[in-house]
């Protein structure tokens, strides 16, 4: 459904690291956040059952939210702390049962359109899916998803995405900092 919904909107996908995404383990996946345009361009290439964390007024979207909720997705109220936490146990227990998580620790879509590289401060909680649960992580760089929507709303434009998955990262092997 999802490339369906990409070539219709005329937006071309570059994967570079497709062969760093396991098919055997469930792995947490921590991508910067450009635009809406990222679940579908990155949801493509992630191998067995995947869900995301999203914010939770995404719930209110009809069709999306019964879609999101069978893949495994948890949507996550950011303004209440004691939610917040109940969602990551949640992920953390998704994880050990073999369902990947993919989470945009940046909270929110980063709206510097001037530097690619700009990543605003992760938020607390972000990694701790892979600290309790001992899986690897999944590095993952978007861009070009917000010249697709957002930088012309309400309309959408056909354009190149580029999306890297990086090398997985055992959180065991890093230190604490």
């Amino acid at each position: 459904g999802f490339r369906c919904i990409l070539f219709i909107s005329g937006v071309k996908v570059h994967a570079k690291g497709t062969e760093n995404v396991p098919e055997d383990e469930a792995v947490l996946y921590v991508a910067n956040h450009r635009g809406i345009f990222d679940v579908l361009v990155t949801a493509i290439y992630c191998k067995g059952v995947t869900g995301y964390i999203s914010k939770i007024v995404i719930k209110k979207v009809p069709c999306l939210r019964v879609y999101m909720k069978r893949i495994g997705c948890l949507f996550m109220d950011r303004e209440d702390i004691k939610q917040s936490l109940k969602i990551i146990l949640e992920a953390i227990e998704q994880v050990k049962n073999g369902i990947s998580i993919f989470i945009f620790p940046e909270g929110t879509r980063n709206k510097n359109r001037e530097d690619a590289t700009d990543i605003a401060t992760f938020k607390e909680g972000s990694f701790k899916v892979a600290q309790k649960s001992g899986c690897r992580i999944i590095p993952v760089a978007i861009t070009g998803t917000a010249e697709i929507f957002e930088d012309h709303l309400p309309w959408i434009h056909g354009g190149h995405v580029y999306v890297t998955f990086g090398e997985p990262i055992d959180m065991k092997t890093l230190d604490k900092e």
